[in-house]
């Protein structure tokens, strides 16, 4: 596809960057925050937090002093960052904080080198004393390169998440910082904070809104597109003739829906609608599923995140069938790919990978995807923002909390098969919650509605 086929957001002036550098959008797209400026290379990102005023105010990039790899990177200085070193077992970068506001603030840079932050992460492995011992002579050459964008002011090792906050890294800062100590403060740090966003683009009310949009989005994630659902328990009950057990004729007007189509399913066993059923079988003529007798037209449908299903005869689905309103999802999108991890080095480990209705989740293994072993990760892709740099796919989202992913397709036309694939699912995250949204706002229309003596069946859930 052209460039020009593509969302207007991923629109840019370098080909095959959608984009570069982001561009905020004030004007956010039905309700959705503005999104915040990104970059992907680490030598960019390194550049922009060495700037006084840089949009970002940290980065860590993977430990290669001559590449850089960017592993993650944001606005949101310490709090940000701790999200970010969890994802990763080794990483370097610096860390910018200001100290109080106006003329007289004093701007501190922070060289931190961040290791086994967390060992089960994944492509985690145990090395051994020599892999460690060349690990440790590369970090003397990390430190040199990070001095090439600004001269640090003192070095902060963190081996754990907690370590990651002001009172820790505050008291080294102290120990290097005589002449303005009285200036290096947990206060005057969160003062200065506060100057930082109101001078940058995105607010703390964008901030907000791009959390409840993940919130909403969060438990939608999809079983696996091999997984097989269970039926519903209790299953839908039936009324049935003792003296016939064969199916019966339909006596009532019915309604049949078509396999793909999209509804809601009203569940006995949860007392509740989900609005994520979808048709997946119907019936032409009689049948029979556990000794339950089945009529032609019958329907199976599945619903709960695609891990539960039911049959809904014709003439019950008045009453257990809704059609929905909510967007269609992408075509599923499967295969292999190599998933970048910065460990002792920066390394790639082949991970089987699957995009499903706006995720993408990874397993170590076609194996592991295949016998339904639970996933090593998933990730909503809303406020998708990506690169594509040959073969590579390098991309942030609402959820990644400053951490960066990137991808290697192997071969430049998969990378772009996988970045059409990955937009369209991003689209659709936005549609849904948009769609989510706009249910809620009904949903609370109804509570108001039923305080005044109006009813309604059940609840609803997604």
């Amino acid at each position: 596809s052209s460039s020009n086929e593509l969302p207007q957001r991923f629109a840019s002036a370098a080909p095959q960057i959608w984009p570069r550098i982001s561009v905020v959008d004030s004007m956010a797209k039905d309700g959705l925050p503005a999104r915040k400026p990104v970059f992907f290379s680490g030598e960019e990102a390194l550049q922009e937090v060495a700037k006084p005023d840089g949009l970002w105010n940290w980065a860590l990039v993977g430990p290669d002093p001559v590449k850089l790899p960017l592993a993650g990177g944001g606005a949101g200085s310490i709090d940000e960052m701790r999200h970010a070193l969890g994802a990763q077992p080794s990483s370097f970068g610096i860390l910018r904080m200001t100290f109080g506001v106006g003329p007289k603030a004093k701007t501190k840079y922070v060289y931190v080198h961040a290791s086994n932050v967390d060992d089960d992460a994944d492509g985690a492995v145990a090395f051994s004393m020599r892999e460690r011992g060349q690990a440790l002579a590369k970090a003397p050459l990390m430190e040199r390169a990070m001095q090439k964008f600004v001269q640090t002011h003192v070095k902060v090792e963190i081996t754990n998440q907690a370590d990651c906050c002001p009172s820790f890294i505050i008291p080294k800062l102290l120990k290097v910082s005589n002449v303005h100590a009285s200036f290096i403060t947990i206060e005057l740090y969160e003062k200065g904070m506060a100057e930082f966003r109101l001078a940058h683009p995105v607010s703390k009310e964008d901030e907000e809104k791009q959390v409840e949009a993940v919130k909403l989005v969060e438990d939608l994630a999809p079983a696996p597109e091999q997984h097989e659902p269970e039926a519903e328990e209790p299953p839908e009950e039936k009324e049935v003739d003792e003296a016939d057990s064969g199916p019966t004729r339909a006596r009532r007007k019915m309604r049949i829906y078509k396999p793909g189509d999209l509804i809601m399913v009203w569940s006995d066993a949860s007392r509740s609608w989900h609005d994520d059923g979808e048709v997946q079988q119907v019936l032409d003529e009689p049948g029979k599923h556990c000794k339950q007798p089945l009529n032609a037209g019958s329907m199976k449908v599945v619903y709960a995140n695609g891990k539960r299903f039911k049959w809904v005869d014709p003439q019950n689905a008045e009453t257990l069938l809704r059609p929905s309103t909510r967007p269609k999802p992408p075509p599923v999108k499967s295969g292999e790919m190599d998933k970048e991890t910065h460990s002792m080095f920066t390394e790639w480990h082949v991970r089987f990978f699957e995009l499903n209705k706006g995720f993408i989740s990874w397993w170590k293994g076609k194996e592991d995807y295949a016998h339904g072993h639970p996933c090593g990760g998933t990730v909503p892709l809303l406020g998708l923002q990506m690169r594509i740099a040959e073969s590579q796919l390098s991309f942030w989202t609402s959820s990644t909390k400053g951490q960066m992913m990137t991808l290697d397709a192997y071969e430049v036309s998969d990378a772009q098969e996988w970045s059409q694939a990955m937009m369209a699912h991003g689209e659709y995250m936005e549609q849904m919650t948009a769609h989510l949204a706009n249910s809620a706002s009904k949903g609370n229309e109804g509570e108001s509605d039923a305080k005044h003596g109006k009813k309604h069946h059940g609840h609803l859930h997604h």
